[in-house]
């Protein structure tokens, strides 16, 4: 596997002022479980072979809790159950990686309507392709060696699941392919991370992080980036990791910066 260049700007670029803005703005802004409704993907994937029982995870709790007084019977997921499903996955499992993606997902989409379940049964409606690019992506993001040995952009580039992109397929890449203790990791770039890195950072997109327009580039440039920030902000005193990081650029979805 040959090792691509470094990103052009990451490598020698401090966190700008305003993100130091967003982070102390959000400073007490934690992560919310996502609200689920079983039987809306239940619903939505009833096309999926039965015996796979793609939907089991959302109502078993071991990873997700009931809401009290639900009518519909609605869960919650976090993103530390997420993480923890994934982990416990047999990466080699068909029925197993379905199951946990299903779950991703649905922590990923909340009770923001049927687009989301709709495209995830159609990344699943031929479950072994599902699982060949889903335990393929886990793997590869497991195993990976650094940030800089090709695996990222490796994973970008296979990754081919119908109705997921980038948005949602990092979210599974940051679950999945997350190893405890390693000193970087993969990370979630979706639109609303995108709208604050260039609308509120004005950082002149990702492609000038990498210096190149291949999206697997940037998105390699992006990990690098939001990690070197975070040991910046870590050495002058922030409380902060990359993961946290990734989380404010959600939250914030573009809006303008904060006056100091």
């Amino acid at each position: 596997m040959s090792v691509p260049p470094r990103s052009v700007i990451s490598m020698s670029s401090s966190p700008p002022p305003v993100l130091r803005d967003l982070l102390d703005r959000y400073a007490d802004v934690r992560e919310q479980p996502a609200r689920l409704r079983p039987s809306t993907w239940q619903n939505a994937l009833i096309r999926v072979p039965e015996s796979l029982e793609v939907t089991t995870l959302l109502t078993g709790r071991r990873f997700t809790r009931a809401v009290p007084g639900s009518k519909t019977h609605d869960r919650t997921v976090s993103r530390g159950g997420v993480r923890a499903a994934c982990a416990a996955m047999n990466v080699d499992d068909t029925r197993e990686i379905l199951q946990t993606f299903v779950l991703a997902m649905a922590w990923a989409a909340g009770l923001t309507g049927g687009r989301y379940q709709a495209n995830t049964a159609t990344a699943v409606l031929d479950p072994a392709r599902a699982f060949r690019v889903l335990s393929d992506a886990a793997k590869a993001l497991r195993h990976a060696g650094s940030m800089h040995d090709g695996a990222l952009e490796q994973v970008h580039r296979w990754w081919s699941l119908p109705g997921v992109g980038q948005s949602y397929a990092s979210k599974w890449w940051a679950l999945a392919g997350r190893v405890e203790g390693r000193d970087w990791q993969p990370l979630i770039l979706d639109d609303r991370g995108y709208a604050t890195l260039n609308d509120t950072l004005k950082i002149g997109g990702t492609a000038r992080l990498a210096g190149s327009r291949r999206r697997a580039d940037r998105y390699r440039a992006y990990v690098e980036t939001v990690h070197r920030w975070a040991v910046e902000l870590q050495l002058a005193g922030l409380d902060v990791d990359a993961e946290r990081i990734a989380f404010v650029l959600f939250h914030h979805n573009g809006g303008a910066p904060f006056s100091r």
